[in-house]
This record gives structure tokens, sequence and C-alpha cells, in this order.
């Protein structure tokens, strides 16, 4: 069951429509001049990021293997299953409980917002260095503007202690890419 939803991206083919249920959940109990509101937002609109990524248009997997690592056709260090349990432990999972700890203190949302502002920084850096649209670039650049003023929102509103929340949130972030960069380089 797990090699169905890996091969192929087929677990991507839920992110539209996941999108759009949260997107609607969180405009239908949050407003977006509540703090939570912007915590949250990043969310929906991960989802649409991951669907530009990886269903439609598609094609982050072989555009990373063959643009960004260089590698031959045949060869690759991002498949299909660590595709899978990147998006599903790293952001499906990870937000839902980022988000759901939210609710016990904000500063969780700045982790989120923190996480997507790194992830939308590489595929911004990427696009510019390779000069080139790259699968998630549009949505990394408007998720990017978003997360800017969210960090703004609940830095200036939402928790106390902003600059432990800042300190923690960025090295964290760091931390998670950095693992999930030596995941994605590791063998197959």
């Amino acid at each position: 069951m797990l090699n169905y939803w890996a091969e192929n991206q087929n677990w991507a083919k839920l992110t539209p429509w996941l999108g759009f249920i949260t997107i609607v959940m969180l405009f239908w109990t949050f407003s977006p001049v509540d703090t939570m509101f912007w915590a949250l937002i990043n969310i929906p609109l991960y989802l649409f990021h991951q669907t530009e990524e990886h269903y439609w248009p598609g094609g982050f997997k072989d555009y990373f293997n063959r643009v960004v690592n260089r590698l031959p056709e045949g060869d690759e260090a991002l498949t299909d299953e660590k595709v899978f349990w990147i998006n599903i432990i790293l952001v499906w999972l990870a937000f839902l409980i980022f988000g759901l700890l939210c609710i016990v203190n904000i500063g969780f949302g700045l982790l989120i917002v923190i996480f997507s502002l790194m992830n939308c920084a590489t595929h911004i850096y990427t696009g510019i260095k390779y000069r080139e649209w790259n699968p998630g670039l549009v949505m990394a650049s408007l998720q990017f503007i978003a997360s800017v003023y969210g960090a703004y929102v609940i830095t200036a509103k939402g928790i106390s202690n902003p600059m432990t929340w800042w300190i923690s949130s960025v090295l964290f972030s760091i931390l998670v890419h950095a693992i999930l960069f030596k995941f994605v380089m590791g063998k197959k």
C-alpha cells in the first residue's frame, strides 16, 4: 500500500484537495486579522506548493536529480520513496503537530513559518541560480511573501520571548533541512 502512494508521487494527488479543505477550514475558523490565521496559513500554502512540485505540473524529483545534482538519466539521489517520506513526515505530520501545538503556544506557528521560509528560499535561490523555473517556485514565491508577513504578525502580536522563539525556530529549521539534505543525498 505504501509503495502505491510513493510510486510516481501518487500521494501528491491528494495535495490540491487537502489544500482546498485546509484553506476553507482556516477561513471558516479564523480571520486574517487573527494571529492564529498567520501561524497556520502555511499549512494550506505548503499543500499547494507540494501540488506544484509533485503533481501539477510536477517534476521536482527529476529536476532535483538532473539539474541540481547533475545525475545521468537513470541515477537518482532523490527517489519516489524519499519524496514520499520527506513530504508525509516532515511536512504533513510535522505541520499537523506544530499546528495543534499553536493552541498551547503561538510560537509553534513561528516554527512553521520559519521552516516554510527556508524551503521557499531554496526554491527562489535555485530559480535565480539556474535562471529558470523549478517545480515549486511559483508557490514558493507567493508563500515567501505570506510567510514574511506571518512572521511579523506572530512576532509583533503573538509571542512572548520572541528572540527565544526566533532562535529556536531558525536552529530547528536549519537542523531539519541539514538532516533532510543528508537523507536526500544518501544512497537509495
